[in-house]
């Protein structure tokens, strides 16, 4: 089972509230909803989906709302590739008509829009954006590298009005929009978004996994930083104290130790014995002569330019 499908099981399973249930289908009937005419028969109303968990709550929701006769059925993939994929449909076998008005859906007009009456509480909200994620949502699993969450519709203004939604002052999602392919889809991009998103449809299970594997995520990606931090260091510090060496040889072959101060005589002994040993390895090494890194690290710094200087008069 993908995280997708849990986070939908989950969502499937919710009470349903009848305050807020012709809210989730207000959003039901508009991404997923098929009108067609009967002619001399009755006008029907089909819900598809290909997740089981979406048809499910869908047909409980009707159940709730309405008296209709509601029936359901399982198509299964018509391609090769479609072979193991199943479609589920809800459908609306009498009062189709009926059910639009209530719902304030015209299957005929252009605008898909959800009028206010639907969404003019927190809690209709909520409901609506469960069952636009529940309709065409999508979800990448907790442990993927890269945090994505997005709803997906054709129709723009329904879109634009799923961002609002997700954007208002309340959730505060910072949600944006994006084309893909015929579609559109408004998307969450961050971890901490995305927690927020699953918490508020109340899919408080899927988002404490989420948020288990993200916490583990961040841990291991700072523990790498960290470690790659260091190792990088090593490095420059090696790579430093060859150079350090190298210099020290060159003034040794001269003969320039001899006329060298005796202060940085000492530095310079020290490294030459010590070819590995970090600036603040030595200045431990000589504890108790107030010489400290910084003081190393500068007389270091002398011999070097002195072995440059040197080394310039060779070429």
């Amino acid at each position: 089972m993908t995280f997708t499908q849990a986070v939908k099981k989950e969502l499937s399973i919710l009470p349903i509230s009848l305050d807020t249930a012709k809210s989730e289908l207000s959003a039901v009937l508009r991404l997923n909803g098929i009108y067609h005419l009967g002619g001399s028969r009755h006008n029907t109303l089909e819900i598809q989906t290909q997740n089981p968990a979406s048809a499910r709550r869908t047909y409980q929701l009707l159940a709730q709302c309405y008296q209709a006769d509601i029936q359901t059925n399982i198509e299964q993939g018509r391609s090769f590739k479609q072979a193991s994929r199943h479609r589920y449909g809800v459908i609306i076998m009498t009062d189709a008509d009926t059910i639009l008005a209530d719902l304030k859906l015209n299957p005929f007009s252009a605008s898909r829009l959800v009028p206010r009456t639907f969404l003019d509480t927190q809690a209709k909200k909520q409901a609506f954006l469960r069952a636009a994620f529940l309709s065409t949502g999508s979800v990448n699993a907790p442990h993927s590298k890269n945090y994505h969450l997005e709803i997906a519709s054709a129709d723009e203004d329904l879109i634009e009005q799923i961002l609002s939604i997700m954007n208002d002052p309340l959730f505060n999602l910072g949600a944006k929009i994006a084309q893909r392919r015929d579609r559109l889809i408004v998307y969450l991009k961050t971890g901490e978004r995305i927690s927020d998103f699953l918490s508020i449809i109340q899919a408080t299970a899927s988002m404490l996994q989420f948020e288990d594997a993200r916490i583990m995520s961040d841990m291991r990606n700072s523990a790498n930083r960290l470690a790659n931090a260091d190792n990088a260091n090593v490095s420059r510090m090696a790579e430093a104290a060859q150079k350090q060496y190298d210099a020290l040889l060159l003034l040794r072959e001269k003969n320039y130790f001899d006329s060298l101060p005796d202060k940085l005589k000492e530095v310079a002994l020290l490294r030459l014995n010590n070819p590995e040993a970090s600036l603040s390895d030595m200045a431990d090494m000589v504890a108790g002569q107030e010489l400290t890194k910084s003081g190393i690290n500068h007389r270091m710094r002398k011999l070097m330019q002195l072995a440059s200087e040197i080394e310039q008069e060779k070429v």
